[in-house]
């Protein structure tokens, strides 16, 4: 199964603070975008769900458009969890695969 995500702004929201724990600061950069979901049993959400997508200190936003998880999206955390960190992969349209 392929999971579909769409992205429909290049808005960036950056939330800022200090850490109670360490007392450094910290900046987190988010993009919202869709996801094309299922349920448990595979069935389809009728509507996609909305998600954010943290960002990378230096990394530009996506582009609007349609993406899939790239297998570099998927890692094994420091506790042995797997865990998710979406890297998006986009999907060509169909106008750009008829031209090729």
């Amino acid at each position: 199964m392929t999971i579909k995500i769409e992205v429909k702004s290049v808005e960036i929201a950056v939330k800022n603070g200090t850490s109670a724990r360490t007392g450094k600061p910290y900046s987190i950069r988010e993009q919202e975008a869709w996801a094309y979901t299922t349920d448990r049993k595979g069935n389809p959400h009728p509507y996609p769900q909305r998600i954010r997508l943290n960002l990378e200190d230096d990394a530009p936003a996506y582009s609007v458009g349609f993406y899939t998880l790239s297998p570099g999206s998927f890692y094994v955390d420091r506790f042995n969890g797997l865990a998710l960190g979406p890297v998006l992969t986009p999907i060509a349209s169909k106008l750009a695969q008829q031209a090729a």
